[in-house]
């Protein structure tokens, strides 16, 4: 079990953020958390990327406690980030530059790119590109740095709805090739479920665990299983929840 949330809270000050929350997430699986605004969710995720310490239980990664940012881990934030003096190619490689300045690694640079469709605009700029190619980039970064953990704070929130469905659809694509552990924070119903293998549902502040739900559908995924009776189900079951 490579990450294991136990009784975990988080303060900020008086206000309490989080409470007794657990969670165990498998190699390999693909997990969403829904929640509200403000329910903590971004919190859990920095948590688990060793950004910021639990006030109250403990974060394992192969049960040994998370005491910081690691190479293991690469967190996608909901804007790209991108460095807008370099090119797409080194926006890519600027994760194995900090790690190494000079032992880059080329090739791999390279692969992630065709990978991610992005080959020809290795020379661009960020401001050249369109949103969801930014996020591509992002994504092209993360990736490139090989990590066993990919943490995702609402990717695409920012993308207008055909873009953000195009990138669900390519995240699905990509996962299944890379198997990579996914825990992905999103505040949108359908997104979570198409995704995610479970869907953890967070309840108001201070943010509880309400619902953790294995998701019935087979893959690979297509929206059209929006219509099927499992899906419409989870997410009656979801609204519920966030609907207080």
């Amino acid at each position: 079990m490579p990450i294991r949330i136990e009784h975990v809270g988080r303060d900020f000050g008086p206000l309490r953020v989080l409470d007794d929350v657990s969670l165990a997430i498998e190699d390999g699986t693909f997990v969403t958390v829904l929640g509200a605004s403000g329910c903590g969710k971004t919190t859990l995720l920095n948590m688990v990327a060793g950004l910021s310490p639990p006030s109250r239980g403990r974060i394992l990664l192969d049960g040994k406690p998370i005491a910081g940012p690691g190479p293991d881990r690469v967190v996608v934030f909901q804007q790209p980030g991108l460095y807008p003096w370099l090119t797409l190619r080194d926006n890519v490689a600027f994760g194995l530059r900090m790690r190494s300045a000079r032992q880059i690694e080329w090739p791999r640079v390279d692969e992630v790119i065709a990978v991610m469709g992005l080959r020809g605009f290795e020379s661009h700029r960020p401001y050249e590109l369109s949103g969801g190619m930014q996020q591509r980039v992002a994504l092209a970064r993360a990736l490139v740095m090989q990590p066993r953990v990919l943490l995702m704070d609402e990717p695409f929130a920012a993308l207008d709805a055909q873009t953000r469905h195009n990138m669900q659809r390519f995240l699905l694509e990509l996962w299944e090739k890379i198997q990579a552990t996914v825990l992905f924070i999103t505040h949108d119903i359908d997104e979570a479920i198409l995704l995610g293998d479970r869907v953890v549902v967070m309840g108001a502040r201070p943010g509880r665990i309400v619902l953790e739900q294995s998701v019935p559908l087979s893959r690979p995924r297509q929206w059209e299983m929006s219509l099927e009776p499992a899906f419409i189900d989870l997410k009656r079951q979801a609204l519920h929840i966030l609907a207080g």
